[in-house]
């Protein structure tokens, strides 16, 4: 399933984690380098550059970001009620204790975020 990476730029994440997140993300950093260089990473600055340039993006960059606002999306209520104060950057961290009580949703999401067949596995 391939959500358009615009709904993440909808999200209820802190604008200054959204940009941590799509600076470090190697799928995304040739983007960011080449669309967005001089864009201060701050407030949602790098996310608003990329949703900018939303039909400029890679297949790697646009893919990762569809996965991230699909799994941020099946995880929305346990993020919400594990971790409200988590950053999109330590999120993974903040529900790693909660696993065995996250939504069979969430935990379905997670776990196929970690496999290779998102094509992002560890």
């Amino acid at each position: 399933m391939q959500l358009s990476a615009a709904l993440l730029f909808s999200g209820s994440w802190p604008a200054g984690a959204q940009d941590a997140l799509f600076t470090s993300e190697r799928d995304c950093t040739t983007d960011v380098q080449s669309l967005c260089a001089r864009v201060i990473p701050a407030g949602g600055r790098v996310l608003g550059c990329l949703h900018l340039h939303v039909s400029e993006l890679s297949v790697g960059c646009s893919t990762i970001l569809s996965k991230a606002s699909w799994t941020a999306q099946e995880c929305a209520s346990d993020i919400r009620e594990f971790c409200p104060h988590a950053t999109f950057g330590n999120i993974s961290n903040c529900l790693q204790p909660h696993l065995n009580e996250a939504s069979s949703t969430c935990q379905s999401a997670l776990t196929f975020m970690a496999s290779p067949a998102a094509g992002r596995g560890k």
